[in-house]
């Protein structure tokens, strides 16, 4: 037993990051999922097969967030020598380990679950915590050798990877105290800063380990330690730049190539203090020699490095951008040359001037597959012009005319003709059908021309997703309801016959058609009779759905109110003062109006 247990420690001690990514796709997961969703009062599950399978998908992604890019992963160094499988027993250690820590496992499952079936929404979820925790992984594998818990499977909660890593943290800065670099400043570049910034900043770009470790004492900086980390950023062209306040002594350090621009707790600094040390480096002069590890020419860094010269034009083309003597013809000149070049932050800088014209957005939308669509938001573009989009022979912008009304906060509600709607609906691409049927402003006729479509077995795709969002679209006429449900109940996500209630879509539907405000009480009567106390997976999503509906009828509501799960029992609650209020409030009516007879 004891040399099984010794073996399955060294196959964990060697394992990479991608046989630990196929760990994500086997049962472990699905398995920890069920098990959160069993509900051991009511002895239930409460979330439906494809619930389960969608929850863990978002488990697997999640999980992988909380991983650090820059680990090794057991591969050769640039010097050749063998570096541990970091990013692999992270990621192990996570899915072993991690998901199931006491006061983060529920944050976990909440995130998994969110979008899929009622969460808590008091319950903070587990991403908030990515950021630090991966700052405690990356400290804990940079300081690894000098930790009394170099096996990281012997820690066994997050609160404990933070002890580890900082108790590691210490004893590495202890000995990298005492200890002298070779020549640290043999590999920086010291580069001349100009009035009036001479006597404020102390700027430099980094070329060695040694002058990386030395500027770096006492930062969270990987780049800082005697790892081989600077290796996989540094490039000569693309050095780490740092800078430090003379008077308070603050540090920064930049690496363009991967845009890591971090403070010294290996945080990224906001826009405007990144802009300002851009700026700086646009002025800051050459080194006045370079040293033996520093390559050539002798040149400012504006100059000097290309990388450089990328975001100090970037930032002088915001710059200009912002200028309000910039003129629609400058304007469209920029937008030429940078749209659909992934440049984020200069497109969304043009949508917001004051000075851009309803030619340069419709330009940006047109050419900006990426980012143009945010220009729908700026009331410079018409209406007449987003409708003509649903007639494009393009089917992006057709698709894009489908979802404008999510822009503006309104604006654009009305900028989609019901014809053109109506047109959409019909339109080959099924993404794009699904937009209409879940579309706010999507006529009445047009939803029941696709109810019917439904029903009649004419779409071959995605027909799940279809029902679910003409069922939770209040203007699909009341008369739908019903049938919609039936039919349901004949058919699987596939299109086959079901075997049972279960295997059928009729899950999905009684969910969407109990979270509409229109839909019938008759049909919320059935949903009720047929869910609550059920052993149907739904069974939890369904009831909450019910309580919250303005149109449940009163006896629903009371079986509601004896539910064991206190956010379903609270709701209907809640539901049935407010219906008593109403009734209260209609006989005082009555009775005033008797009075004034």
């Amino acid at each position: 037993m004891k040399l099984l247990f010794e073996n399955w420690r060294t196959h964990l001690n060697e394992i990479s990051f991608e046989d630990a990514k196929k760990r994500l796709e086997t049962k472990a997961l699905t398995k920890w999922i069920k098990g959160m969703a069993f509900d051991e009062e009511t002895k239930t599950m409460t979330l439906a097969p494809h619930q389960i399978e969608e929850a863990k998908n978002n488990l697997a992604r999640l999980v992988l967030v909380f991983v650090p890019e820059d680990l090794y992963d057991g591969k050769p160094d640039g010097d050749g020598n063998p570096t541990k499988p970091e990013k692999g027993l992270t990621l192990e250690w996570l899915i072993s380990v991690g998901i199931n820590d006491p006061l983060m496992k529920k944050k976990f499952y909440n995130e998994a679950i969110s979008g899929i079936a009622p969460n808590d929404p008091q319950l903070t979820l587990a991403s908030a915590d990515a950021r630090v925790i991966r700052g405690d992984f990356e400290r804990y594998w940079r300081a690894n050798q000098y930790s009394d818990q170099k096996d990281i499977f012997t820690i066994k909660s997050f609160a404990d990877l933070a002890v580890a890593a900082d108790r590691a943290k210490s004893r590495y800065d202890d000995v990298m105290r005492d200890k002298e670099f070779e020549d640290p400043e043999q590999g920086t570049e010291v580069f001349e800063v100009p009035p009036p910034y001479k006597d404020k900043w102390f700027i430099a770009a980094l070329h060695t380990k040694a002058a990386a470790c030395h500027y770096g004492k006492k930062t969270d900086w990987c780049t800082a330690t005697d790892t081989d980390m600077f290796d996989q950023y540094y490039e000569p062209d693309d050095p780490l730049f740092f800078f430090q306040d003379k008077e308070n002594g603050k540090r920064f350090q930049f690496h363009f190539g991967s845009d890591q621009f971090m403070d010294e707790r290996d945080a990224q600094v906001d826009e405007p203090e990144r802009d300002y040390f851009i700026d700086l480096l646009a002025k800051t002069g050459a080194a006045k020699t370079l040293p033996e590890f520093v390559p050539g020419p002798l040149a400012a860094p504006a100059e000097k490095y290309p990388i450089v010269q990328y975001w100090v034009t970037k930032n002088e083309v915001v710059e200009r951008i912002y200028d309000e003597k910039t003129t629609p013809e400058e304007l469209m000149a920029i937008a030429k040359k940078y749209a659909g070049n992934g440049e984020k932050e200069i497109i969304e800088t043009i949508i917001d001037s004051d000075n851009v014209t309803g030619e340069v957005l419709e330009y940006i939308l047109l050419n900006d597959a990426d980012y143009g669509d945010n220009a729908l938001s700026n009331p410079k573009i018409t209406d007449e012009f987003i409708n003509r989009l649903a007639y494009s022979e393009d089917a992006t912008l057709r698709y894009m005319a489908a979802y404008a009304y999510d822009f503006g906060d309104g604006l654009r509600n009305k900028a989609v003709s019901v014809e053109a709607l109506d047109k959409l609906s019909e339109d080959p691409e099924t993404l794009l059908r699904m937009r209409i049927a879940m579309h706010p402003f999507a006529l009445p006729e047009t939803l029941t021309k696709m109810a019917n479509r439904l029903m009649k077995g004419k779409e071959e795709d995605r027909i799940e997703g279809m029902l679910s969002n003409l069922l939770r679209n209040d203007n699909l006429p009341s008369n739908l309801f019903a049938p919609l449900v039936k039919w349901s109940k004949t058919q699987t996500a596939e299109g086959d016959s079901p075997k049972s209630f279960r295997d059928s879509l009729a899950p999905t539907a009684v969910s969407a058609a109990a979270l509409n405000p229109n839909a019938p009480a008759e049909v919320l009567r059935e949903i009720g009779d047929t869910m609550i106390g059920s052993v149907y997976s739904k069974e939890s999503n369904v009831s909450y759905a019910l309580a919250q509906n303005p149109n449940t009828p009163e006896d629903i509501l009371l079986k509601l109110s004896k539910s064991k799960i206190p956010y379903i029992r609270n709701k209907a609650f809640d539901q049935l003062e407010d219906t008593m209020r109403g009734v209260k409030l209609e006989s005082l009516r009555e009775s005033f109006k008797k009075f004034m007879k």
